[in-house]
């Protein structure tokens, strides 16, 4: 699943060990990386995100409140979509929890196949086809003005609950209900692009981080499946888009 040579220069997620699913017990969590690339565009750079958030987590010694294994890299090779499905339904069958590491928006379709029955909490600017076409339940956390007026129409005759950042940030955060359990999508492109440069979609008017840290954190859904994506770490030489994803990963994992 891993270049050998890579995984020896690299330490796992938040130092986890490097290992197979067969490993992982149930309750751990496994981590995997999935480094596709956006089609085009000037802000490319998302297959780096994976070990990039790898190398983070290890300077600034992470310590994640669940246990399990870093399974390392998936190969991106054939049908790698395909693979990444049945990886993420064969964890969830043994009770771990598929933690994968974007990457390209792409990268959530295949989590998404694997869970067609969940609810999706869905932190991203725009409402993307594939989740538009779950079930009610789903829950959109950041969007901006962007979308179409029928896409509007269709998050309201569904009766999907939703917040706008501005919302977010000005502290209108409660829901009316909230799933027991549920897919958990981070797409880093819901922060405002001042906050957070390294993200595959330009925002401004987005979400500050401590605003997506704070909401994603006082959720108390189970996730079953956790998904990072649109992350360019080379657009930012600060760093405080890992960061971003790194913190809003624990603080998912801390309540959930």
């Amino acid at each position: 699943m891993n270049n050998p040579q890579k995984r020896s220069k690299l330490t796992g997620y938040a130092s986890l060990p490097f290992g197979e699913i067969s490993q992982c017990v149930a309750g751990d969590i496994g981590v995997l990386g999935v480094p596709s690339e956006v089609d085009s565009g000037p802000r490319m750079g998302a297959s780096l995100a994976p070990d990039v958030l790898r190398k983070m987590a290890g300077q600034l010694e992470v310590d994640l409140p669940a246990a399990g294994w870093d399974l390392g890299n998936l190969d991106l090779s054939g049908d790698w979509s395909g693979v990444l499905t049945h990886l993420v339904t064969q964890m969830v069958a043994g009770d771990i929890v598929p933690v994968v590491l974007g990457g390209a928006s792409n990268v959530a379709s295949g989590v998404l196949q694997a869970l067609p029955d969940l609810p999706v909490v869905a932190a991203m600017p725009l409402v993307r086809g594939d989740v538009a076409a779950r079930q009610e339940e789903t829950i959109w956390v950041g969007l901006n003005g962007g979308q179409p007026a029928d896409v509007w129409d269709q998050i309201n005759q569904r009766s999907m609950a939703w917040r706008t950042a501005r919302q977010l940030d000005e502290g209108n955060t409660g829901f009316s209900s909230m799933p027991k359990r549920a897919i958990l999508w981070v797409d880093i492109s819901v922060i405002d692009l001042g906050h957070a440069a390294g993200a595959v979609g330009l925002n401004p008017g987005g979400m500050k981080p401590e605003t997506l840290v704070s909401v994603i954190g006082a959720m108390t859904c189970s996730w079953q499946a956790i998904v990072i994506t649109g992350l360019a770490p080379a657009r930012d030489t600060r760093g405080m888009s890992e960061l971003t994803a790194i913190e809003t990963l624990n603080a998912a994992l801390r309540n959930g």
